[in-house]
């Protein structure tokens, strides 16, 4: 499975959640330290449709921006929540975060815009503990410190759910955050989420949390393949206000994966027909009337197989 489609729920529900204005506020007033804070007004927080991340970029992450006001200064400051997409942890992550910050700068600069401050908060919810380093760490412990200078130097705020306890993570104000951050934590271990719905779903009852409710069933649904059984009895389980949207969420997944299947059943088919077809010589005009592809479908095709016969030919070739 490609990677950007691997990490497609992940992505969905970090942008369903970090995407509300309560989480993300939430989220700041309780992670940043006092004296960030105190520089920011977070009652103008708002959030900035789009994204910051380049086409290069999205193979690591996606994001969802917010902006507020900088203390004293008619000035605004960008924070920027980052979600790490690599199973592995990527060794410099300094690095894809300047090229991201220098991308949003430069685009300022074409529109003749002020720059504006980046704080990047990474969110991380991999297996793998992340090991935060400095810059500096990366050009050796025996670097001169009359170099560092030279060397580009800044910080960025991270969360790696995987090390928060689920105590840390409860003794958080009331609110969304510790729903999305419990899910997020446990999302690895169904059998878990399956046998404790209380705490992954704690303060979520009442019809005022509907939408956010659907969000995190369908985030664990699509992630984990359980059986409709044990389905059944983890739905039964839960609080009456989320019991009637979680039965009908999980058909709704269940039904979208039987689509999907069926979708990648009809390409895969459409593929092998197509380069059939094009191996004994069929013209395209032909190929269009009978399987009602697009040309640009039979030019990708075409593609792949003259790179599959240059590959047999060399392989050929080295063998003599």
């Amino acid at each position: 499975m490609p990677k950007n489609q691997a990490s497609k729920p992940h992505d969905e529900f970090f942008k369903a959640t970090f995407g509300r204005l309560d989480i993300a506020l939430e989220y700041l007033q309780q992670m940043l330290p006092e004296d960030i804070l105190h520089h920011l007004n977070l009652n103008a927080l708002e959030r900035i449709n789009g994204s910051f991340v380049s086409p290069q970029l999205k193979e690591y992450f996606s994001d969802v921006v917010y902006q507020c006001p900088i203390v004293g200064l008619k000035k605004q400051a960008f924070l920027t929540f980052i979600l790490e997409h690599k199973s592995d942890i990527v060794p410099h992550p300094h690095f894809q975060l300047l090229r991201y910050m220098l991308d949003t700068w430069e685009d300022q600069i074409k529109s003749k815009k002020a720059l504006t401050p980046i704080i990047p908060i990474v969110l991380y919810q991999g297996k793998r503990k992340w090991v935060k380093r400095d810059v500096y760490a990366y050009f050796g412990k025996k670097l001169p410190t009359s170099l560092r200078p030279f060397c580009p130097n800044f910080d960025y705020f991270l969360t790696d759910v995987q090390t928060l306890s689920d105590e840390q993570i409860l003794e958080l104000n009331k609110g969304l955050l510790i729903n999305t951050l419990l899910m997020m934590k446990h999302i690895w271990e169904p059998e878990f989420v399956l046998k404790n719905p209380d705490l992954i779903f704690v303060h979520l009852e009442g019809n005022q949390y509907s939408d956010f409710q659907i969000s995190i069933l369908a985030y664990f649904f699509r992630n984990a393949d359980i059986a409709r059984e044990k389905v059944q009895k983890f739905i039964k389980a839960l609080p009456p206000s989320i019991n009637k949207n979680a039965m009908s969420t999980y058909d709704l997944i269940v039904e979208e994966g039987v689509t999907k299947g069926r979708e990648e059943g009809q390409k895969e088919m459409l593929l092998q027909l197509t380069r059939e077809m094009l191996l004994k010589g069929f013209d395209y005009n032909f190929i269009i009337d009978i399987l009602h592809v697009e040309p640009e479908f039979i030019d990708t095709v075409r593609e792949a197989l003259l790179l599959d016969q240059e590959g047999l030919s060399s392989e050929n070739t080295s063998n003599d």
